[in-house]
């Protein structure tokens, strides 16, 4: 849960980002707290759908899809005025638009070219708009259409009447005469299921149709398809999921994988996609209660407990849409009678009587289900149209009754929701509930609302919301009473229709934001134009936060984004810059939110879905509707509106270029960068589009005929891996902006492209139309690998401990060797300008690995097993094997302590130190090795067994498996590798940085490039999400420019760091609030430590007589320098 500064009990939220017309101040919105309501149980006021359109179809280059059809968002069928469908990856088009609710819309898909345009051969589609938001589906040449959207979820497909062999029984389609966008998750709005079929008799079946496979299946997928063959109620069914989640969990609290199955189950079940049937016997509604009584305290437990995971947490609070209600009324032992009352009054026609004796109220009592929710709201629709005169008396009762059912269901309006929380709820917080309502009434009917009105709507929402969370966030007691947890689930389901209309209003707030010029327009604006949009990103987050994702970041990122705000000027280039790096953060957060659903659903739809027999189109959507009707979808796109527009005020763009220059070669696809990686295309030049990178890869490692690379998120351009791009002159640039990668990258994949990239921007191109080539790309005239050559060494035959200042490149590597020069450098330089530190430190040189490993009587099985990564085949995990053999050798032995106490003698024995590798086999020709050997840091020399266990852990890190292949792909023999290893002092550095002598983005000798970042400098070295500050220092005048501001989410301190901490390797991560770091509040603190740099990267330049890539560190105001090595250029 949020902190106080995110979620107050009962108290309102200041919004900071709002400010009223004319007012400068932030505090304008003056504790602005209005309240709002859920996807609210009436008509949407903004009166369009967001319709989303998808097909498959493969086409050749330069030609596209368009959506043409009888709207003017459509081109009003002129294909030349109709939008464009975009490409994304698997040939699959897809276009968003707003469309009337309830129109009915007809379309079809044009195939165009440059000068010819080709239409489906079918009858145009027709599509009902929903409400809400629709996910349309369609194949090419075929009339059917597969929609699944928020708000009315249909196949809109031609039905086969179903009457189960009534005779005269009327037929309706599953409709609520009173569903609106608020009720997006409820039945009858998302009902998938069979026509419901009236009947005049008992004419109820037990038959069922479908097929069960359990083939491959086992844990929670197998005992869901297991207990469904054999369950065709409803009432059987949430007992299969009780025994799942309940009796089968250890202490009743189920793991990640029962809940996601459970899920998607329930999911399947409230939406009628799994049908439901007579069970046989009586089973009352109250039996159903007890049951989701049982279930919902298993799932608090989950959303309570600080050890699950955030999956699991996230999962169970999604689950509680898919339970009944058990509150007191339908616990009872006879509930819901009002039904049995209406269907023996007498001022009703006869053949309607009986419709609603057989179909609803025998049904519902016998063997409740989804299904008699979505019947009652068909005959509420049939006696309340125009033109029908049933008795007043009559509707009335029915109205009355479908409002209890509703509520059995949890289908009730948000609104009546908040009212059936009123007596629990304190003097502020029912406040807070009457001007949510005010300002909700005041947006509904009108389809036109003013920015002002909805954000007031979105605040006072987000204050009702925060109140809900703050009460549920204190968990679940074992020994809650009846009435406690019915009380608590009211709450639980208010505070989730709370997300639900949450939803709905920054939809409506991005659509008037797109009406109102788009970024483009926004960019160009004063400061106060600003204002509304960022107060809707600060309340996404807050929204982000109270559904308990990244708690400690959202709070952090609101801050960030207030600061920003009240600072304004966003026409400067360095504001623009600062916010932009905020929102990229906010986009990783909103971004990290859906990974973690891809990672949770598809393969366990695919799974139980097999096992179900269910349709494969159904099967195909599921996790990309429950993404796209997440609040963090809306939260995105928002996000994703405003990025653009700080870029247009940076007058930026979304591409960064790491190493410029031209590359020719076919366009690949792989997740990551590594040897494997590239198969097929071998003898080929290739441009590899990666989706994944750590930053310690090895450039080389995929084949010699790599010619550029395109990463799809930010790297710091010092990096190892941007370095060794550098260095082997493989053209480099990156693109956070997924809509910028699937119009100009995405499209070209798997043909010869040409990528240009230089400081003034980065264009891509098919190839001029030359037969492909080994030498085709500028930038990287690879012909043929050369392997590397590691240096000479001495091995010493015991293992022991060596000053830092003997350290030699022959006995300690070349690491050591450069920092034994570097002490001996600032000893020199102390009493002059540009001065800087270095750690003290010690070395165990080459040969006390092996030295160990005899002793401890391995020696044949070690040389054994390291023959076996020579030649161990990557098929069918032979080399995994024994690279994990050989690394648990190693870093199973124990060093004697004697090692420890040497190096307590010349550091400290209460000293702090970093175990660092440092091998013969980095910085060669052909292979850079940086960031491929571990370095463990923060381990205490006091601390019994810690510094013994590191050293073996640095050891074994010489054998990991991209390590073996890094060696491999440079021609370098595993048995000529070897590993010292160097300990210093661990420096509790507030910043770390790298930095280029020489500029590395356009080889400028007068101007040195920094990158940094708080904390240690892993974050940096290792390539971690996102972006650090990055400096260029004119060396002649000083001038210090800014080229990004820092946007990592997290710093890895020494342990004993004061923040918001997950212990990570050798120390703890921090959470990081960009408003209170110096350097993106100041420039006079970007200048200082900028203008200190540039004087330490002179002095090291004329020193070693050659640019340098320098690592160091900022304490206080001290620099300090861990290690230089020559810079490629």
């Amino acid at each position: 849960m949020l902190g106080p500064s995110c979620m107050t009990s009962g108290r309102s939220l200041p919004v900071q980002g709002f400010r009223q017309p004319g007012h400068r101040s932030l505090t304008a919105v003056q504790k602005y707290r209005r309240p709002l309501g859920s996807r609210g149980g009436l008509q949407c006021w903004a009166g369009t759908a967001s319709v989303h359109f998808s097909t498959q179809r493969e086409v050749s280059f330069g030609e596209s899809h368009k959506v043409v059809g009888g709207h003017p968002c459509l081109g009003d069928w002129d294909v030349s005025n109709a939008p464009q469908m975009q490409w994304n990856d698997g040939n699959v088009w897809t276009l968003d638009v707003q469309l009337p609710e309830g129109s009915d819309i007809e379309f079809k898909c044009v195939k165009v070219a440059e000068s010819s345009a080709e239409w489906e051969g079918c009858q145009n589609h027709m599509l009902k708009v929903p409400s809400g938001e629709a996910m349309v589906g369609f194949e090419w040449g075929k009339q059917d259409l597969s929609v699944n959207g928020k708000g009315n979820q249909q196949q809109q497909q031609q039905h086969t009447p179903h009457n189960n062999g009534s005779s005269g029984g009327h037929q309706a389609k599953a409709h609520s005469s009173h569903g609106s966008s608020e009720n997006g998750r409820l039945p009858t709005e998302q009902w998938q299921g069979q026509e419901v079929a009236f009947m005049r008799s008992n004419e109820h079946s037990k038959d069922r149709r479908g097929s069960w496979h359990q083939e491959g299946l086992e844990g929670a997928a197998l005992h869901l398809v297991q207990g469904d063959e054999k369950n065709g109620s409803w009432l059987g069914k949430i007992q299969v999921v009780k025994e799942l989640l309940v009796d089968n969990a250890e202490k009743a609290r189920p793991g990640l994988d029962a809940l996601a199955y459970a899920y998607i189950y329930l999911q399947w079940i409230s939406t009628g996609a799994i049908p439901c049937v007579e069970g046989g016997g009586h089973f009352r509604p109250n039996r159903h209660a007890e049951l989701a009584k049982i279930i919902f305290r298993s799932l608090e437990w989950v959303i309570g407990d600080e050890n699950a995971s955030k999956e699991a947490a996230l999962v169970a609070r999604r689950m509680h849409t898919k339970l009944p209600s058990f509150t007191e009324a339908f616990t009872a032992s006879v509930p819901l009678t009002r039904i049995r009352d209406i269907a023996h009054r007498n001022d009703i026609p006869g053949d309607l009587k009986q419709e609603i004796k057989h179909t609803i109220q025998n049904k519902l009592h016998r063997n409740a289900g989804p299904e008699d929710l979505v019947a009652t709201e068909a005959v509420l629709k049939r006696i309340t149209a125009p033109g029908t005169d049933y008795s007043h008396a009559f509707v009335e009762e029915f109205k009355v009754f479908t409002a209890e059912l509703r509520d059995f269901f949890n289908a009730g309006s948000f609104a009546d929701m908040l009212g059936a929380l009123r007596d629990s709820l304190d003097e502020s917080a029912t406040q807070a509930v009457d001007k949510f309502l005010q300002a909700k009434g005041k947006l509904e009917g009108n389809a036109a609302p003013a920015l002002n009105d909805v954000m007031e709507a979105l605040h006072s929402l987000t204050t009702v919301r925060a109140n809900l969370a703050a009460g549920l966030s204190s968990g679940l007691r074992n020994d809650a009473p009846d009435a406690s947890m019915a009380m608590r689930q009211r709450w639980r389901l208010a505070e989730i229709r709370a997300e639900d209309y949450a939803f709905v209003l920054f939809s409506s707030f991005l659509n008037q934001l797109n009406d109102k010029g788009g970024a483009e327009g926004l960019a160009g604006q004063a400061d106060n134009a600003w204002d509304l949009p960022l107060g809707a990103v600060v309340l996404g987050v807050r929204h982000m936060g109270l559904s308990g994702w990244q708690g400690p970041e959202c709070m952090a990122l609101e801050n960030e984004l207030t600061a920003w705000q009240q600072q304004g000027d966003f026409k400067s280039t360095e504001t623009a810059l600062r916010l932009k790096a905020t929102l990229e953060r906010v986009q990783r957060l909103a971004h990290g939110y859906t990974e973690q659903l891809l990672a949770v659903f598809p393969d366990r739809v695919q799974a139980l879905g097999k096992g179900l027999a269910m349709n494969e189109e159904r099967l195909k959507v599921f996790t990309e509707a429950e993404v796209r009707a997440s609040l963090v979808f809306q939260v995105s796109k928002l996000c994703s509106f405003m990025l653009k527009a700080a870029r247009i005020a940076t007058g930026g763009a979304a591409w960064d270029a790491l190493v410029a220059g031209t590359a020719t070669g076919k366009l690949v696809e792989v997740q990551r960068l590594e040897p494997g990686a590239v198969k097929s295309e071998v003898g080929e030049d290739i441009v590899l589009l990666v989706h994944e990178a750590s930053g310690d890869e090895e450039v080389s490692a995929t084949g010699v005929l790599l010619k550029g690379v395109i990463l799809a998120h930010s790297l710091p351009h010092l990096s190892h891996l941007g370095v060794r791009a550098r260095q082997e002159k493989v053209v480099f640039v990156t693109c956070e902006d997924e809509d910028t990668m699937a119009a100009t990258v995405k499209p070209l994949i798997g043909q010869r492209i040409q990528l240009k990239a230089s400081l003034e921007g980065v264009s891509f191109a098919p190839a001029p139309d030359t037969a492909p080539s080994s030498s085709s790309s500028q930038g990287s005239p690879q012909e043929a690998v050369q392997p590397a050559q590691p240096g000479n060494i001495d091995k010493v035959s015991k293992a022991s401990v060596v000053p830092l200042a003997k350290a030699t490149t022959a006995s300690c590597g070349a690491k050591a060797a450069a920092c034994a020069d570097l002490a001996k450098l600032a000893d020199k330089m102390s009493q002059k300008q540009g001065s800087f530190g270095t750690a003290a430190g010690a070395c165990l040189p080459f040969g006390c690995m092996e030295a160990i490993i005899q002793e401890a009587g391995k020696g044949k099985e070690f040389e054994a097993l390291l023959a076996e990564t020579e030649e161990a085949s990557l098929e069918g995990g032979a080399l995994d094997k024994a690279c994990n053999q050989l690394q648990a050798l190693v870093s199973g032995l124990k060093p004697p302590k004697q090692l420890s106490k040497e190096v307590g003698k010349a550091l400290g024995n209460d000293a702090t130190v970093i175990v660092r590798s440092t091998a013969n086999v980095e910085d060669l020709a052909g292979m850079s090795g940086a960031g491929l050997y571990d370095s463990i840091p923060n381990i205490a020399l006091s601390t019994s067994g810690a510094f013994e266990k590191a050293l073996a852990s640095v050891w074994a890190s010489l054998y990991t498996r991209r390590a073996v292949l890094s060696r491999r792909a440079a021609g370098v023999k595993q048995a000529d590798a070897a590993m010292a290893v160097l300990v210093q002092q661990q420096l509790s550095p507030d910043l770390s940085f790298v930095l280029h002598t020489v500029s590395p983005l356009d080889g400028d000798k007068d101007t040195m490039y920094a990158e940094l970042a708080v904390g240690l400098g892993e974050t940096l070295a290792s390539g971690t999400r996102g972006s650090p500050w990055r400096l260029a220092v004119n060396k002649s005048t000083g001038k210090v420019q800014v080229l990004a501001f820092a946007n990592f989410g997290t710093a890895l301190r020494s342990t004993g760091a004061e923040s918001s901490k997950s212990e990570g390797k050798g120390g703890s991560n921090a959470v990081l609030d960009y408003s209170k770091q110096e350097l993106s509040l100041s420039s006079e603190a970007r200048d200082q430590v900028g203008q200190q740099l540039c004087k330490v990267a002179v002095i090291l330049e004329e020193e070693f007589g050659a640019p340098q890539d320098v690592e160091g560190a900022v304490v206080g105001s001290n620099i300090f320098v861990v290690q230089t090595r020559p810079q490629p250029l």
